[in-house]
């Protein structure tokens, strides 16, 4: 790992500890930043990778939402785990490459979502690909709170429903007034065809 453009050197004043990254960042997300380089090559740790990390990972939880009706049991992810991932690993721990490929298989799920069948094995096989990494392991609606209390969550989802009420009441002041107050607030609302979801930017 390279910061500030040098080598990671605590004489230096380059070091970031494991500990400090998890007081500010959620551990998945330092996961898929530390896969997003070959183990051979050197990777420039900073707060710009980690966050792409975070946005690449909320697309990867939304697709998961999206298929959130899909029952998929924990005994049928592993027979998914694709074999482009497998390949990739079995080539000199290919990480880059493996998640190249879980982008590409959550890209063909969410055709899924709107062209209909093959959810299933859309999803397990996208559950199967995260297995393969140690990603994708939490449910999206955990992913999303980044660790915020349920009653935080409980409020939210009041808001959220008082707005859907008054959209179906055509009150859209107050349903615009209360997107504005959670957006100040951090929240983004997102209408899908399967309801109204919400994460926290």
């Amino acid at each position: 790992l390279t910061l500030h453009g040098g080598k990671m050197s605590k004489s230096e004043g380059r070091l970031r500890l494991v500990r400090e990254e998890l007081a500010e960042h959620p551990p998945e997300a330092l996961r898929y930043a530390l896969l997003s380089g070959h183990y051979r090559q050197p990777l420039e740790w900073s707060d710009a990778l980690i966050e792409q990390s975070i946005r690449t990972l909320d697309r990867l939880y939304g697709t998961l939402r999206y298929l959130d009706d899909i029952s998929v049991k924990t005994s049928e992810i592993a027979p998914y785990i694709p074999s482009s991932v497998e390949d990739a690993l079995d080539d000199d721990l290919n990480t880059p490459q493996a998640l190249s490929e879980i982008a590409r298989i959550a890209a063909q799920a969410r055709k899924t979502t709107i062209l209909g069948g093959g959810q299933h094995e859309a999803k397990a096989e996208l559950l199967g690909a995260g297995l393969a990494l140690g990603l994708l392991q939490q449910s999206p609606e955990a992913w999303f709170a980044r660790g915020a209390s349920g009653d935080d969550d409980a409020r939210i989802q009041a808001l959220v429903d008082e707005r859907n009420d008054a959209k179906k009441a055509r009150n859209f002041a107050r349903a615009d007034a209360i997107r504005k107050q959670l957006a100040d607030e951090g929240v983004l609302l997102e209408d899908t065809p399967q309801g109204v979801r919400w994460k926290r930017a």
